[in-house]
């Protein structure tokens, strides 16, 4: 691989940045099921986007084997992600109580 392991100078550079974007939309949907924002109350939108942005970051950083999170030159492999996407489709489950 050429070159992708390099500093992003802009988040939405990092490959990363679309599966976190999904995550985020993912429990936001999931939390709109069970206590639906009115579209009216930006203030209230922005916070739960917040809040939910920084529950992601926690429970991913949480099942990411500390070697790739110690090593940013590291790829991370599909067991990983999938790992990943694990923890997403739980926290969803716990939020809508499925």
């Amino acid at each position: 691989m050429t070159d992708e392991h390099e500093e992003y100078d802009d988040q939405d550079d990092n490959p990363l940045q679309g599966y976190f974007d999904w995550q985020v939309t993912t429990l936001l949907l999931a939390y709109d099921l069970v206590d639906p924002i009115p579209g009216d109350d930006p203030q209230a939108i922005e916070q739960r986007r917040t809040q939910t942005e920084q529950e992601v970051r926690d429970f991913t950083l949480a099942v990411v084997p500390d070697m790739y999170l110690n090593d940013p030159n590291l790829d991370w492999p599909a067991e990983v992600m999938m790992t990943i996407t694990r923890a997403t489709f739980d926290r969803v489950n716990q939020i809508t109580g499925g």
